[in-house]
């Protein structure tokens, strides 16, 4: 099969540090290509994959140049487009070729072939109108380790939808020291409810954006991630990034979090004092345990044989 792959064009793909959609992207890509599909990958300049790379042209961050660079590139023979734009840019403009658009966002897109990332995600913004694929990753990209520090770990965007406020009200109250890693997209959040508390609790630590093996190491090493959305969040790719490491998270109910953690029902949380009495004293599951989880429910494989099926079903429907 011939499959275009349509990316973001903010961050490369795979992602250096910071990028949930990239490296979903990224590694969906690396598996349909080790299974003999002939692959194109739009995505911005610097990118790296096996697939044939057709880089976007523009600079800065404008995806509605998107999807004319796409027609006016698109090499012929392609079976199916694959559009992981926010806001679905490609598979808006009903190209000829069937389109299968992956919503990352918690959006409603107008656009055919729409699929979400969790059952909840398909239920409030879908309508239960299409259908529902969860992100997968590669084991083999994250490090398993058994031996936990003694930090809680906060890792993803500064805003205040992600409740990172609330990170930093746990480990006050249950007095342990909390890692912050992430990038800034709110500097008025940051400086009021992060930078303050950094300074009056020396418990507290900002770290910044990472990648790599520091990402790894943090992970890994953790003695429990801390996930305290405030928003409908699809999905949520650093829980089951925590758990192949084998790091216990403890998640507040909202959006995706009871599915994707639903094999681990005492680490769900239904409010922030739950969430701090549960850091001091709820038993944690084994590590091993975790990454059993997820090689049997969310990896790259299993989720390349789900959109491998909704690629047949969308083509033979435009025959």
């Amino acid at each position: 099969m011939r499959i275009a792959l349509i990316s973001p064009d903010y961050l490369p793909v795979p992602p250096v540090k910071y990028g949930g959609i990239e490296r979903v992207v990224h590694t969906l890509t690396e598996e349909l290509v080790s299974r003999g599909h002939d692959v194109i990958l739009y995505a911005p300049i610097g990118s790296q994959t096996s697939a044939r790379l057709i880089p976007y042209l523009h600079h800065g961050y404008d995806m509605w140049q998107i999807p004319g660079f796409v027609k006016l590139t698109l090499p012929k023979g392609v079976d199916v487009i694959h559009d992981h734009t926010q806001l679905s840019v490609v598979g808006r403009k009903r190209l000829s070729v069937p389109t299968v658009c992956t919503i990352h966002n918690p959006l409603t897109n107008p656009v055919e072939n729409a699929v979400y990332l969790s059952q909840r995600h398909l239920e409030l913004f879908g309508g239960n109108r299409g259908t529902f694929v969860y992100n997968g990753l590669n084991p083999e990209e994250y490090q398993f380790s058994d031996q936990k520090g003694d930090y809680l770990l906060y890792i993803g965007a500064i805003l205040d939808y992600k409740g990172v406020h609330h990170a930093i009200e746990v480990a006050e109250r249950t007095k342990q020291k909390l890692i912050i890693a992430g990038p800034v997209y709110d500097q008025s959040y940051f400086h009021k409810e992060i930078v303050a508390k950094v300074m009056l609790n020396p418990q507290i630590q900002y770290v910044g954006e990472v990648g790599g093996q520091e990402r790894q190491n943090l992970l890994k090493h953790a003695r429990c991630m801390l996930f305290p959305t405030l928003c409908e969040e699809p999905f949520g790719l650093v829980m089951i990034e925590a758990f192949a490491c084998g790091t216990p998270v403890l998640g507040l109910a909202n959006g995706s979090v009871p599915e994707v953690m639903s094999g681990f029902p005492g680490l769900i949380c239904h409010s922030v004092d739950q969430m701090a009495d549960k850091a001091m004293h709820e038993p944690l599951p084994q590590p091993q345990e975790l990454r059993d989880y997820v090689l049997r429910h969310f990896t790259t494989s299993i989720m390349a044989d789900n959109y491998l099926t909704i690629y047949k079903s969308v083509i033979e429907d435009k025959l």
